[in-house]
């Protein structure tokens, strides 16, 4: 037995309270993202029930498109901003980190401003009752994005309650936001996304001070140049996944029939909750991985590991809850279009749990800069996905699809983890801050690493 002394032991125990240490620090960082997460899903859930009780089903059906736009430019607003700066800059100096939070909120306020100026021009080519919807979401876009940017700085920061703190602050100015609209009288999908974004844009205000940060839209240049190397891939994984999930409903409507597309829908809704999980831990996941990169080589792969069997497991015990769940309380839940639905729940679930398990293999990547890699991974398998369940529908109807899904998201997991294998046996790992973050920035943009000066 080898016993340690002096300062070999010192040294051992001050190790160990380090790993100690970091352990609860991420635990905590992690759980405040779940609970960001579930207090995001339950504001888009409580608004989207708030303005579907208060207009009619077109109307509704106005502010769901409006809402699904909002998502695709927040995408690009997160592709081009803040999902390199979790990448390159969570283990940045303080006056580099400091340039790069202002460049992050000013190339969101920017895009912000961007699309309001094509909502402004499109709105002339809607009918008349919709132009409105349109300039309203154009207006309030700025603040949206500004806002999403600070919650990801603080975030990356390791900040994740000052997050929640102000997520929960734009759910509170909701209240007498909503509360102005129904008084005066004016209820109506423009007026209520109105509301929501003018709530948003006081939540930016306060999260720009809590992030001691005022947009930089003269750096926005200098980052975009900079950051180059991780910004166009994020953007092409981002159409490659969106994309891929339209092809594949629109082909088992043809395939199959729209019937088939709601039966699947309802499946997914009711395997919700895993979403929040993912999306929790999404927030979190490379901020942390990057973290564990300055740790070690042996602390990143755990990191790594725990984000897949943590989503994994989520998804198995959610899906298996549901699977067992009796055929009347589903019915209850969403309606009787479960009798048929609770047909794809298995195989839903098994595509939820494959997808979990290559989570770690694709934070793992982003982590360590492979951002070219990581996009043509995530073009194959897309087209996999497409390929493989396209094919079942046309053979088998929408169980075919589903298991398609299944069969696609099995070989999926599979080629992420043989491509995050390639680059983690070659990625030199030091616990040198300077040296690694060079290193991270030669994998992005070779050229131009550091946010220069204005």
């Amino acid at each position: 037995m080898k016993v340690m002394t002096g300062a070999h032991a010192a040294t051992g125990a001050v190790g160990g309270r380090r790993g100690r240490s970091w352990h609860a620090g991420a635990v905590k960082r992690v759980g405040w993202g779940l609970g960001d997460q579930a207090l995001s899903s339950l504001t888009n859930f409580a608004v989207g029930i708030l303005v579907a009780r208060s207009v009619s089903v077109p109307d509704f059906g106005a502010y769901a498109l409006a809402f699904s736009a909002y998502c695709f430019i927040l995408g690009i607003s997160r592709a081009l901003a803040t999902e390199p700066f979790a990448v390159r800059f969570v283990i940045a100096e303080p006056e580099q980190l400091h340039r790069a939070r202002a460049a992050v909120a000013g190339v969101a306020l920017l895009t912000g401003i961007a699309f309001l100026a094509l909502a402004m021009m499109m709105s002339q080519m809607l009918p008349q009752e919709y132009r409105s919807l349109a300039v309203c979401l154009g207006a309030v876009l700025p603040g949206l994005l500004v806002q999403d940017s600070v919650r990801q700085i603080l975030f990356a920061a390791g900040r994740g309650r000052s997050a929640f703190n102000n997520d929960l602050l734009w759910a509170v100015l909701m209240v007498p936001a909503f509360a102005g609209v129904f008084l005066s009288g004016s209820a109506s999908s423009a007026t209520l996304i109105l509301a929501w974004g003018a709530a948003a844009t006081l939540a930016a205000v306060v999260g720009c001070f809590q992030c001691r940060v005022v947009p930089g839209i003269g750096l926005i240049k200098s980052w975009l140049n900079s950051q180059r190397g991780l910004w166009a891939p994020f953007l092409v994984e981002g159409a490659a996944i969106n994309g891929a999930q339209q092809v594949v409903f629109f082909a088992i409507g043809a395939f199959v029939g729209l019937s088939a597309v709601g039966e699947m829908k309802l499946a997914l809704v009711l395997l919700g909750p895993v979403n929040v999980l993912v999306q929790g831990l999404g927030v979190v996941a490379v901020p942390e991985a990057a973290r564990a990169i300055a740790a070690g080589r042996s602390r990143f792969l755990r990191v790594t590991s725990v984000f897949s069997l943590a989503v994994a497991f989520g998804a198995l015990l959610w899906g298996l809850t549901v699977t067992l769940l009796p055929g009347s309380w589903g019915a209850a839940l969403v309606g009787q279009g479960w009798l048929t639905a609770s047909a794809l729940v298995l195989p839903m679930f098994l595509v939820q749990v494959f997808n979990g398990a290559k989570t770690g293999a694709a934070v793992g990547l982003r982590g360590m800069g492979a951002a070219s890699r990581s996009m043509w991974t995530r073009i194959s398998t897309s087209s996999l996905v497409v390929v493989i369940s396209v094919a079942g529908a046309a053979i088998a109807g929408v169980q075919g699809a589903a298991w398609g899904l299944v069969v696609a998201a099995a070989l999926s997991t599979v080629l992420w983890y043989l491509q995050f294998k390639n680059v983690y046996s070659q990625y030199p790992f030091t616990t040198d801050k300077p040296e690694l973050s060079r290193h991270l920035a030669e994998r992005s943009q070779p050229r131009e690493v550091a946010v220069p000066d204005e």
